[in-house]
């Protein structure tokens, strides 16, 4: 499994609208709960430009051999110097990584999205037989994301 490179991203560079818009003219597909997601105003765009460095990790190389629920990864990551992504970075990711094949998937860690479990969580990118896609998906809090599952997350800036 190849993980992709790091990215430096910035946040916060044009409204929500665009970027759907920008993600429609890319052909990437949507499926029901991103379309939900983006809908319902859950996904927030910074308030100014912000750089950030986006890195992908196998939850096995982060120190979860046997695999492990989101939420424990992400209290974990802080001491690796690693953050959560916000639901911006997904989209951003999905448009930077067009000619990259996404494949099985790569999570974009992210706090929860919604606070019930039965809503979607947050968001993978993923290319298949029927293109490139941004898609939201729902998990328990228990869910066990195996040790090669690829997440994404931020290296923040050193001050």
């Amino acid at each position: 499994m190849t993980l992709p490179q790091p990215l430096v991203l910035t946040l916060g560079l044009r409204p929500l609208s665009e970027l759907v818009a920008a993600l429609r003219s890319a052909g990437v597909r949507l499926n029901a709960y991103a379309e939900g997601l983006l809908e319902r105003g859950q996904v927030g765009v910074a308030p100014e430009p912000i750089p950030v460095r986006v890195e992908v990790h196998s939850v096995g190389a982060l120190g979860w051999a046997e695999g492990a629920p989101l939420d424990e990864v992400l209290r974990g990551v802080p001491d690796q110097g690693l953050a959560p992504c916000p639901l911006e970075a997904a989209l951003l990711l999905r448009l930077a990584w067009r000619a990259e094949p996404v494949s099985p998937r790569i999570t974009v860690a992210s706090a929860r999205a919604h606070p019930d479990e039965a809503m979607p969580r947050g968001f993978y990118l993923r290319d298949d037989a029927d293109g490139s896609w941004l898609r939201a998906y729902v998990a328990s809090d228990d869910w066990v994301f195996g040790p090669e599952e690829r997440l994404a997350l931020l290296r923040p800036r050193s001050a």
